[in-house]
């Protein structure tokens, strides 16, 4: 037992003699120094990346094609709103011209007769002057009526703030509360439109009645709910 691990020691120092007289063991592979960035060499673009290019560019003129397209489009059709929209206007003043025209001619024919009964006011007597002035009035709201006019005359109907304004309240126990008792100045409509209220006396419950207060507050007619 003793003699061999004499031999194994040997054998160990037999080694370690060996690497100190010269021999080296095998050295490990040295690492790859890095790259200059100028030894990198860059692959030639093949000819997959040109045809992208190609079809990025020929996108790109499309899209701009078709923006010029849209940009004429638009200013064409702005002119085009521009010209409609002054028609519009023309037409809308020539109609209103029109029709004002066409009033006017109805209404030249009651001016002239206005004048020549002013011109025989001294030569006629009153009973004919006022017979002329009632037939002029007549001939007015003919000319009138026939554009549309209508009058608004509420006696005895129940007051409508719409229609109506109450200008006095009577006391009157023969006349319902809120009833219409005389007419002042009669109303007028024009087609859907209201042109004046009918200016009324309303009446009232009276003192015997118990009933008192404010009648329909004047000027009620001119409600926003008016036609």
């Amino acid at each position: 037992m003793r003699e061999r691990n004499m031999r194994e020691d040997g054998k160990r120092e037999t080694k370690a003699g060996t690497a100190a007289n010269g021999e080296t063991a095998p050295a490990a592979p040295a690492a790859p120094s890095p790259a200059e960035p100028g030894d990198v060499e860059t692959p030639p673009a093949g000819e997959g990346g040109e045809d992208e290019q190609k079809t990025v560019l020929d996108e790109m003129d499309r899209l701009r094609t078709e923006m010029d397209d849209l940009k004429e489009l638009y200013l064409r059709k702005l002119a085009e709103f521009d010209n409609f929209r002054k028609r519009v206007e023309r037409e809308r003043e020539e109609i209103r011209e029109t029709v004002s025209a066409d009033l006017v001619r109805e209404l030249v024919p009651v001016l002239d007769n206005f004048e020549r009964a002013l011109q025989h006011a001294s030569e006629s007597g009153f009973d004919a002057f006022r017979e002329g002035v009632e037939l002029i009035a007549k001939q007015l709201w003919e000319a009138l009526s026939r554009r549309g006019l209508k009058r608004l005359d509420p006696i005895n109907e129940k007051f409508d703030p719409v229609y109506h304004e109450a200008v006095q309240r009577v006391e009157d126990s023969g006349h319902e509360p809120d009833q219409v008792v005389s007419v002042l100045a009669k109303g007028y409509t024009f087609g859907k439109r209201l042109v004046r209220p009918a200016m009324v006396a309303v009446a009232v419950g009276s003192k015997d009645g118990g009933e008192t207060g404010e009648a329909p507050e004047a000027g009620a007619g001119e409600s926003e709910d008016r036609p």
